[in-house]
């Protein structure tokens, strides 16, 4: 009978298979019991009474035992590959049982035979022994049900045509076992490979033919010639013997190219690490094995072992000379001598803990003996199979660790070890150290931070650690390149060496950022004075791409305070006040206390908030009214963003306007507003018509004026909307216009939209750099005086002095003035004395919906009571008058 199985693929850790409740040894005893209870069920209850179906001879159950021993021991074919069962001929014996024994002489000389076969093997507690059995035991059941269904009356002197019809049905139902197997398979691997499942099902269709084929010969001869049976029998050994040394011969010819083709992949190979890899390779391959291993032991104290590794279908699983400590040198446990074969079942728990960390069942183990010291180990191994490693397989392993160990060290084993250490030095020096700076990574910084804590305890003097971050780096690389930007970095980790004491460590932790770690400090005042001295450093320009670059930072200061802190806190504490430096202006440091943190994680929620609300759609717009102050008459709106928070009701724009611009959100959120204000001013321009429409003013962050695309995208949106350019205003502080003023692109975006007739506003006018020179260079069509000097009109000592003498520079450039912030009637009517006409506030009208805006324009404007002008008679009164005039 044909049995096949695979070499399980490597189980992933944690599977299963890992598990010593399910393991596939587990598993594959419970597929054989559940073989095993129906096929008792048939044997007792229907076929151990069945008599022979020829009456001529009767087979006694030893001999019927001795040929399953002989079939079962001496199977006619050994495995194609590690893992497939040897190709069985207990079809023979099973087809003479059929014709010449009873059934209870069949399953008992079975039972009997395929026991001793297993007993001398060495391998009955294997649990595909016992899988084997139940297969065999459950199938040949079926096979003599089917056999005795057609065979009918078997003569005295040849066999009828039904016996033959009986054993081709028989064979048909031996055949089907093959789909057990691949079953059987799948418990150990958890899959089974199609050219496998191909293979499986013909070596037992093949196996099956020859073997009934074999047994219908020797049952032909017994009914017509007895004494031909020794005819039979030599024929048959020799036809085993003669297969099996031919066998024999192709393995001995293999294991001599194999042996050969390992000294050379060692000997003649310059790189050591590509030798082994290659002898591995080799190795595994010629022991059919999951896994091959080579560990070579250190050579003087100090130093660590390197272990090779080569796995089955995995290339990107081998793993070459890779350093482990001695500790994890487990494999020499049980390999005393010059070779071991372990496996699960018979090892001891050392053993066994070596075979479970490499997920196999078996292996061979050798060391590898030098003339003084011991070289290394080798292994190779396996899952369950119907085979472990055998004796053979073990002397050829041994003639491979004496070679590989002679080869090794008669090489340069010593020199490529040494280079191989010189490089695995190299790869940690990389490992923790920024590339580009050369050093610290943060890695080893935080690693740094740990130790310095642990000797805090014991000096009880506290630890600071510093972040840094360049202020405007990304100009930098886009104004000058990315190697400009390098090559600036570079230079800021000079400096900050040259900064630091010999015990302090600096590191690079991507990017830009930057940190110090400073040990054994008396104050946090230490600390701060470090900081200092990097400002200090960094206030020499840079050459950088034949230009001189001033460099500034932001840096966070952060001072262990007590036992329990530890290297990610002190780290989070100096990050979060970096961010609370670059908030505050830039170019500072700030020295981080309790509650900033709190702070810091409220800025990022609100960050992650603002990009929610602009999917959301949550933000709307609110007009500021702006009136003619002479009649009252809306002339103008200012559109002003609001953001219904869905939990914290109506958030101030001074509470994210900034947040939003540094994150970006300032640009989206920029358009939404720009669009909503022209769609919403020209429909009212529509619905009230007037020979001086109604315009929108609109505010422009400095992120959206930086933006390369900004004048398209406004274009876009007028034309979009349909509003005509001249009722559109944009609003810029004069700090955004002047501090891009040397490079001229802000004032060369602002003409090109003044051509299209769009107009520019400054806004507050009067607290930046305020000056007829800039006024002049600038294309500004209005002037908003800012609220501060509006207030001031109530001050008797100036009297208005600054906003008479802003209103006077607008005039005198001929520019539109709007006063913002009025709150009193006084303050109105100075403006409007001092040649103000234009105005808006609190005193006239909050910020109001677009549905406000549309009353406003229907009533005509603000009520004349808050203008301070007399109300007109009413018409009737006016006729009156006109009546009495006449």
């Amino acid at each position: 009978m044909t049995q096949v199985a695979s070499v399980p693929s490597a189980p992933p850790e944690g599977s299963l298979s890992d598990g010593p409740l399910f393991g596939p040894t587990v598993r594959l005893r419970l597929f054989a019991t559940v073989l095993m209870v129906p096929a008792l069920a048939l044997w007792i209850k229907m076929l151990l009474t069945l008599p022979a179906a020829s009456r001529t001879y009767t087979l006694p159950v030893w001999g019927l035992a001795a040929l399953f021993f002989i079939t079962e021991r001496w199977p006619i074919a050994v495995a194609l590959r590690r893992g497939t069962r040897p190709v069985g001929m207990s079809a023979a014996p099973l087809v003479l049982g059929l014709f010449f024994a009873p059934g209870g002489a069949i399953i008992v000389g079975f039972l009997v035979g395929a026991v001793a076969a297993a007993i001398s093997r060495g391998d009955l507690r294997h649990p595909d022994t016992t899988f084997n059995i139940a297969q065999f035991s459950f199938f040949s059941a079926l096979a003599a049900l089917s056999f005795n269904a057609t065979a009918g009356v078997i003569g005295t002197d040849q066999l009828p045509t039904s016996a033959y019809s009986a054993v081709l049905c028989a064979g048909l139902v031996l055949v089907l076992s093959s789909l057990t197997s691949l079953f059987s398979i799948g418990l150990n691997d958890g899959t089974v490979p199609g050219d496998l499942a191909l293979e499986n099902i013909a070596l037992s269709f093949a196996a099956t033919a020859v073997a009934c084929m074999y047994g219908l010969i020797a049952a032909e001869m017994l009914l017509s010639d007895p004494k031909g049976m020794a005819i039979v029998a030599v024929f048959g050994v020799v036809l085993l013997g003669g297969y099996r040394l031919l066998l024999t011969e192709r393995r001995e010819r293999r294991v001599a190219e194999f042996l050969r083709g390992s000294d050379e992949a060692l000997s003649h190979s310059n790189e050591l690490e590509a030798a082994i890899v290659g002898l591995l390779g080799r190795a595994r391959e010629m022991f059919e094995a999951q896994i091959a291993q080579l560990t070579i032991y250190p050579s003087s104290p100090g130093e660590k072992a390197y272990r090779t590794t080569v796995r089955a279908g995995d290339p990107s699983g081998t793993e070459v000379m890779v350093p482990i400590d001695l500790n994890d040198l487990d494999d020499i446990l049980e390999a005393d001598s010059d070779g071991v074969i372990i496996d699960r079942i018979s090892a001891s728990p050392s053993s066994r803990d070596v075979l479970s960390r490499r997920h196999i069942d078996h292996a061979m183990v050798s060391l590898l003996r030098g003339r003084s010291r011991l070289i290394g180990s080798l292994m190779v191994g396996s899952h369950v199979t119907a085979r472990s490693f055998d004796q053979r397989d073990l002397h050829l392993f041994q003639s491979l660790a004496i070679q590989t160990s002679s080869t090794l060290e008669n090489g340069h084993l010593e020199q490529s070890i040494a280079r191989l250490s010189d490089l695995q030095e190299q790869l940690s020096h990389q490992a923790f150290h920024d590339s580009l700076t050369d050093l610290a990574n943060r890695s080893l910084f935080s690693d740094r931070i740990d130790h310095a804590l642990l000797r805090r305890s014991r000096t009880g003097k506290p630890v600071a650690v510093l972040f840094i971050d360049l202020d405007d780096f990304k100009a930098v690389n886009d104004t000058l390149g990315h190697s400009a930007g390098d090559q600036l970095l570079m230079g800021v980790a000079e400096r900050l060496r040259n900064s630091l004491r010999r015990p302090d460590t600096a590191a690079r932790l991507g990017g830009d950022e930057f940190a110090v770690l400073i040990e054994d400090i008396d104050t946090p005042n230490e600390a701060e004075l470090v900081a200092e001295r990097i400002f200090t450093a960094l206030v020499e320009p840079f050459a950088l791409a034949g230009q001189s670059v001033t460099v500034h930072a932001s840096i966070g200061v952060a001072v262990s305070d007590d036992a329990t802190d530890s290297a990610s806190r002190l780290m989070r504490h100096a990050d979060v006040a970096m961010y609370a430096a670059k908030s505050a202006g830039k170019s500072r440091h700030v020295l981080f206390i309790s509650g900033m943190e709190a702070e810091i994680v409220a800025r990022h929620r609100l960050r992650a908030d603002l990009e929610r609300a602009i999917s959301a759609d949550e933000f709307g717009v609110h007009y500021q009214p702006i009136f003619d102050m002479a009649d009252g008459r809306l002339v103008a709106t200012e559109a002003l963003v609001r953001w219904r928070h869905p939990t914290r009701g109506m958030v101030a724009p001074d509470d994210f306007i900034s947040t939003a611009e540094e994150t970006g959100v300032i640009l989206a959120l920029g358009t939404r507003v720009l669009r909503k204000a022209c769609i919403e001013t020209r429909q009212w321009q529509e619905s009230y018509p007037s020979s001086e429409p109604l315009w929108v003013s609109v505010n422009i962050s400095p992120r959206q004026l930086q933006q390369p695309g900004f004048v398209d995208e406004v274009l876009d949106v007028v034309a979009d909307t349909g509003l005509l350019p001249s009722s559109l205003v944009l609003e810029l502080t004069e700090s955004m216009v002047l501090d891009d003023a040397n490079s001229g692109a802000s004032i060369d975006k602002l003409e090109a939209l003044k051509r299209t007739g769009i107009r520019i506003a400054i806004d507050d006018f009067g607290t930046g750099y305020s000056s007829l020179s800039y006024l002049r260079r600038l294309p500004v069509d209005i002037l908003k005086i800012a609220k501060p000097f509006v207030d001031d009109l109530h001050n008797t000592e100036d009297e208005g002095d600054f906003a008479r003498a802003i209103i006077g520079i607008g005039n005198a450039l001929r520019l539109t003035m709007i006063a913002e912030g009025i709150e009193t009637t006084e303050q109105l009517i100075a403006l409007r004395h001092l040649g103000c006409h234009l105005g808006q506030g609190y005193h006239l009208s909050h910020p109001i919906k677009g549905e406000a805006v549309e009353r406003l324009l229907a009533a005509g404007g603000v009520d004349l009571a808050l203008l301070a002008l007399p109300t007109p008679p009413p018409v009737a009164s006016i006729i009156q008058l006109h009546k009495q005039a006449l």
